[in-house]
């Protein structure tokens, strides 16, 4: 009998955790602290449409040069889109009525967004903004994917729902390449990235909103919401936004991410050519001049090799050849440039690794 209540209260308090919310649950995980610390950060876009508008989200990712991350989707085709950052009322509020940000804009009172690049494999694009309000911070990119099973807000501005900058919370799925269609009829685009699964519901207008984790890092751009299932949402992973980046030779500024990358004794990093020993270099004979004759000190002295390159880590090498793995999921596909630019991307970032070395024979095959 006792083994029995002790079965039937487990049951019990298992179900109760089921129900609980995730903050509850996870007490490191707080959702509205969350919310106010990257709300700033976030974006309302809104692109110019025959007829109308369509809207977005999306979020700045670097103060000096005034970029902002968003999906391909959000701004399609356009040459400029209205941006706007969350506006505080007089008593410190959030300013959430979506009609007055509407009004902001024939107003003059919203920034405008040049698209800079767009990547419709990836549903990913870059803006630069004309200009930034006062003290605007940017969200920090994470440097990793997240981790299955860990917890997220999104913060985003669906079309259902008439307020700005609405938030909801989840929890991760999973993270995996995936091969898909979204849309339709003639606004169909077809996505092949490495994705975050989340239970968060994710609906138009969150779209190129930031997928945020529990340290207030952004691990994710919301994308799109499955139809026809519960809570199977899909974001664009961060190390898909990190390689497009790259790709374009766009550089931001990083803030400090202890936790995705293990401390280095030397300060300048492993690879910082400051970090290397300086070798002695004996005098060479100038032009004109003679040789020392034999068994003057240095005489005969073949002259040093230039230092080789450091070997990569073990942790290089492991990442290397994950992300070459990855790559070769396309390699029978019929996108030929896009398994070109994953073999690319494996030998930009780690150079020296066995995975490299098999990804430029690759390169070299599709020639």
């Amino acid at each position: 009998m006792k083994s029995l209540r002790t079965a039937v209260a487990l049951a019990a308090v298992a179900a109760l955790a089921a129900t609980m919310p995730l903050s509850a649950q996870d007490p490191e995980f707080k959702p509205s602290e969350l919310y106010d610390r990257c709300v700033k950060s976030a974006v309302f876009i809104v692109a110019p449409e025959k007829g109308g508008i369509s809207m977005g989200s999306g979020s700045l990712i670097d103060v000096e040069k005034r970029y902002v991350l968003t999906n391909y989707h959000v701004v399609d085709d356009h040459q400029m889109v209205y941006v706007q950052f969350p506006v505080r009322n007089k008593d410190g509020s959030l300013m959430t009525d979506k009609k007055k940000y509407i009004e902001r804009i024939p107003a003059g009172q919203a920034l405008k967004g040049k698209i800079l690049h767009v990547d419709k494999t990836r549903d990913l694009a870059i803006l630069q903004l004309d200009r930034l309000p006062p003290d605007t911070p940017a969200i920090p990119l994470a440097k990793k994917s997240v981790r299955t099973g860990e917890p997220v807000i999104n913060i985003g501005n669906p079309g259902a729902v008439d307020w700005t900058f609405s938030t909801t919370q989840g929890t991760v799925r999973g993270v995996g390449i995936a091969d898909m269609v979204v849309g339709g009829g003639a606004e169909v685009l077809r996505i092949k990235a490495k994705m975050v699964t989340v239970t968060n519901p994710i609906n138009p207008g969150d779209s190129g909103g930031p997928l945020i984790d529990r340290r207030g890092y952004q691990v994710g751009v919301s994308e799109s919401g499955r139809s026809g299932v519960q809570n199977v949402n899909n974001c664009v992973d961060i190390t898909e936004v990190r390689a497009f980046l790259n790709e374009k030779k766009l550089t931001i500024k990083e803030l400090s991410d202890e936790k995705d990358e293990p401390k280095t004794k030397d300060k300048f990093g492993p690879h910082s050519d400051r970090a290397q020993p300086k070798l002695d270099t004996p005098a060479v004979p100038g032009p004109g001049k003679k040789d020392p004759p034999a068994g003057t000190p240095g005489a005969g002295s073949p002259q040093p090799a230039a230092p080789a390159a450091p070997a990569p880590s073990d942790a290089d090498e492991k990442a290397a050849a994950q992300l070459l793995s990855q790559a070769k999921l396309f390699k029978d596909g019929d996108d030929k440039d896009y398994f070109a630019s994953k073999l690319k991307n494996v030998i930009a970032k780690y150079p020296n690794t066995e995975a490299a070395k098999e990804a430029k024979k690759l390169l070299a095959a599709m020639k």
